[in-house]
């Protein structure tokens, strides 16, 4: 700085006094941290900066002054000494009173400015970086002030002012302004107090934000629990009580929840509280309207807002907040492009600004939740307070226009915290919605399953009497028998040699009784006996087996209802229908097949039966029932079926290409073209190849199974075994541009090594046929034991130790496009491929992974596959190990 310069040499006579008082600075400045630190509030941290400052400062006003979005700004803090300046608190000023060069200079150089009225001077001193040297801690640079600078500080009744600025997040959130009326200078350690206070205030900003957010987000997370609480009631679902809440907790006018019906005949059910769009008069809104201003649902005939043809085309035409989410946020109205009755229905009833989340649950929609705000009027007031007796208000007049300002029919932006709120409170509405109607399902269930429990007891009722008759004919037949043994008694003499006969007609019939139940107990099928009437009087431990009884248990039974006999396609037969009674009434054999037989469990079977008739003296008494469980001859018929077709089908396509290769080639129609006759060739040879791949695939897995092939065990290292596997897939691998990776362990293994090695190509074959170029299989194995992996501790690298219960765990992994979940099964069963056609065109039989099982569990092992759609696949097999 010049010598001659006034200010400069004050300045370095008031430094020179104040190195003398930077211990009682220090204590004041910790005084006034201490103060700012005992409130987390911000206005009150503000307050009490303003004072301490202007107390340290001694000056006549020192505010605090906030900056709007616009560029516009607002007193937020104020401490006046004794009127001797007016109060600004709470007045706004306009954006131009701070140039935007001057903003920019307190943003990016933290520009502190001085200004003396009386001198013309002002002093610039932007604020020290934290790597400068203390000498340039406030070096302050002096010039000329901005004559407008003057008039404007004048006009205010200022003669000296000092400016910092206050960042919040790299933002110039607000200046620290100390104002006196009359000329004052600032030292260079008061600048560096009011420096280290403003800080102070900037960290004290960003934790009164965070506390804010922390308090708003509490709040919201109540508001949360409370409207969860009340649609997750135990008793019932309180949808209004939730909605007065929901609107309640977003500051709006009005709100409506329609739920739309799960079966189009039902009518949809609205929620409404507060203002809502008022339609034309006719009958139907005339009751919404009345329901509408008492709150609460409505169930109309008419058709609600949600579903006006011109809201629902709105809606698919309207943007998102984000693209693809179910919430509509407008902000005016007079800038949506809505249809004009549905706006003017909004806008009569004073909504301004709309929020619509769309109820969903998974992919099911379920109805809407409509928020709404009114227009609200906004009053400024600029540059002063509105108390007209102050004279000394009317000097800052020159600077502006505009005082007080009330604009009206301003809208109410919905804020992203809003829009989160209302759609953390949609998505409970929609899982209680979702719940409600599974509910009520529910109840729809439980109420057909009360008819069926009712026509159940109708039906014991019937029983009932059919054993209450039962009983009645017993006692009658005992009534009769004693009659009987009384006459018995009286011709005892006459009837010794008749009783001797009958003793031994007696013997005769129980030992051809006992042959009968020897018959019945060792068949095989299922035999019982019916009297005339349906009922069961015999039965062989095979039927009373298959059908889930005792034999006691079965014994006068009305066997029509037992078995709950039912014909091929599952529909039961009536009594007088069924084959077995036609055979009571009439005496035909009936020879039956695919019929079907319930269990005790419930669970059916089909049956093949035969039922002919009982006869004594030319008049049937009863019938006698044959029937066999023929499940296992349905499958496997089904499976040759299945088998012949399949490989026929196999059979038939190669077959057919070479047949028309080797006709073209007979015709001779490709003698003038070689290039076409060796292409012919080669798709013969081809499909040759897969034929005789397709032959030695049938016989070896049928070999496999049926046990023709002996497994030739032997110790084999299971490193060997993998790098032989590798090697022979090393040049498919190459060709297809895969690379394979191997993690090898060193172990023993009881196995046939052709059949294992065999096992690890096919895997290795079908992650290289279905893996993108450039992309890794990799192929490892882990040792585990009782489903755990056990690595030697400190031993040698990858090397395992071994024990009785320990096996080993293979792994293919691939990065190609993956397998379905509902086919990671049936994948492993014959001729079973994810896409017939790609298999085709890279070769395969689709009876690859059939052998890998078939030969995996001929050593004891398991095998199975784990896959992402697009991410790839890893198949897994296990083998055992001997100690």
């Amino acid at each position: 700085m010049p010598s001659n310069n006034p200010h400069s040499k004050a300045l370095n006579q008031t430094n020179t006094a104040g190195e003398k008082q930077i211990t009682s600075l220090e204590v004041l400045l910790h005084r006034i941290m201490n103060r700012i630190r005992q409130s987390l509030e911000l206005p009150a941290i503000l307050s009490i900066t303003v004072a301490e400052i202007r107390g340290f400062l001694e000056t006549d006003r020192v505010k605090i002054y906030r900056f709007d979005t616009d560029g516009s700004g607002e007193v937020v803090a104020e401490s006046v000494d004794k009127e001797r300046l007016p109060s600004l608190l709470g007045q706004h000023f306009p954006a131009q009173d701070i140039p935007s060069e001057a903003r920019e200079l307190f943003l990016l150089a933290r520009q502190r400015s001085i200004v003396d009225v009386g001198t013309q001077q002002i002093g610039l001193s932007p604020a020290p970086e934290a790597d400068e040297s203390i000498e340039l801690k406030n070096d302050i640079r002096f010039r000329s002030v901005d004559p407008c600078h003057v008039e404007y500080l004048t006009s205010m009744g200022v003669q000296s002012s000092l400016v910092v600025p206050i960042l919040h997040r790299e933002q110039l959130w607000g200046l620290l302004v100390s104002h006196h009326s009359l000329p004052r200078q600032i030292t260079e350690q008061e600048l560096q107090v009011v420096q280290l206070v403003a800080d102070q205030l900037s960290i004290a900003i960003a934790q009164s934000t965070l506390l804010e957010q922390s308090r708003l987000q509490a709040q919201q997370e109540a508001t949360i629990n409370r409207v969860a609480k009340l649609l997750h009631s135990m008793t019932q679902m309180q949808v209004q009580q939730a909605l007065e809440l929901t609107v309640s907790a977003l500051q709006s006018a009005g709100g409506r929840i329609c739920i739309i019906p799960q079966n189009p005949a039902e009518e949809a059910q609205l929620f409404t509280i507060g203002e809502q769009p008022i339609f034309p008069v006719n009958q139907g809104s005339r009751r919404q309207r009345k329901q509408r201003e008492q709150g609460g649902v409505i169930n109309s005939s008419f058709s609600p807002l949600e579903e006006h043809p011109s809201w629902r085309e709105w809606l698919r035409m309207e943007t998102t907040v984000v693209e693809e989410s179910p919430v509509w946020v407008v902000n005016d109205l007079y800038q949506a492009a809505l249809q004009s009755d549905l706006a003017q229905a909004f806008l009569k009833s004073g909504i301004r600004t709309l929020l619509i989340v769309r109820l969903q649950y998974r992919q099911q929609i379920l109805g809407y939740l409509s928020i709404f705000r009114n227009e609200i009027d906004v009053e400024t007031i600029w540059a002063r307070r509105p108390d007209r007796d102050d004279e000394r208000h009317l000097s800052p007049i020159k600077s502006f226009e505009v005082w007080r300002e009330l604009k009206r029919g301003q809208v109410q932006e919905w804020k992203t915290t809003e829009i989160e709120l209302a759609q953390a409170l949609a998505s409970h509405f929609a899982i209680a919605i979702h719940q409600y109607q599974l509910y009520q399902q529910v109840n729809a269930l439980n109420a057909n399953l009360q008819c069926d429990i009712e026509e159940r007891k109708q039906a014991e009722k019937k029983i009932c009497a059919l054993n209450a008759e039962l009983e009645q004919r017993v006692q009658e037949r005992t009534a009769e028998l004693r009659r009987a043994n009384r006459r018995l008694l009286e011709e005892i003499n006459e009837r010794e040699r008749a009783l001797r006969d009958r003793k031994q007609t007696q013997a005769s019939l129980e030992r051809l009784s006992r042959q009968s139940e020897l018959i019945l107990n060792s068949a095989g099928e299922g035999i019982y006996g019916l009297n005339c009437h349906g009922k069961i009087t015999f039965v062989n431990p095979a039927a009373a087996r298959m059908l889930g009884y005792g034999v006691k248990e079965l014994i006068n039974l009305f066997m029509h209802e037992v078995v709950k006999h039912s014909k091929p396609d599952g529909v039961r037969y009536f009594l007088e229908d069924n084959p077995i009674y036609a055979t009571l009434q009439n005496g035909t054999v009936q020879h039956v097949t695919d019929d079907i037989f319930y269990r005790r469990d419930g669970s059916k079977f089909p049956v093949e039966y035969v039922s002919t008739p009982i006869r004594e003296q030319k008049k049937i008494v009863g019938a006698v029932v044959i029937f066999k469980d023929i499940t296992e001859r349905q499958i496997i018929e089904r499976m040759k079926d299945e088998f012949v077709s399949v490989v026929s089908h196999e059979l038939r396509t190669p077959l057919t290409s070479i047949r028309s290769a080797l006709g073209l080639l007979a015709r001779g129609s490709l003698n003038n073209q070689p290039e076409k006759s060796q292409r012919m060739l080669e798709i013969a040879f081809d499909n040759t190849n897969r034929l005789v791949r397709l032959i030695n695939d049938i016989l070896d897995i049928e070999r496999i199974n049926s046990g023709k092939v002996t497994m030739h065990k032997q110790i084999c290292n299971v490193t060997d075994l993998m790098i032989q596997a590798v090697d022979e897939m090393r040049a498919m691998a190459e060709k297809a541009e895969i690379h394979l990776e191997l993690t090898p362990a060193s172990v023993q293994l009881w196995a046939d090594p052709d059949r294992i090695i065999q096992t690890i190509t096919n895997l290795l074959s079908n992650a290289i046929k279905f893996s993108p170029p450039g992309s890794t299989v990799w192929l490892s194995v882990e040792l585990q034991q009782e489903g755990k992996v056990r690595k030697a501790d400190c031993v040698e690298k990858n090397k395992f130790t071994t024990s009785p219960t320990s096996y080993l765990l293979f792994q293919i992994k691939d990065q190609g496009r993956g397998i379905p979940e509902d086919k990671l099964e049936t994948i492993f069963d014959r001729f079973q491929q994810v896409d017939a056609s790609n298999s085709r065109h890279q070769g395969g039989t689709g009876l690859g992974l059939a052998i890998c099982r078939s030969i995996v569990q001929q050593h004891g092992g398991k095998i199975w596959a784990e896959s992402i759609l697009g991410k790839g696949s890893t198949f897994y097999f296990t083998l055992p190990i001997s100690q």
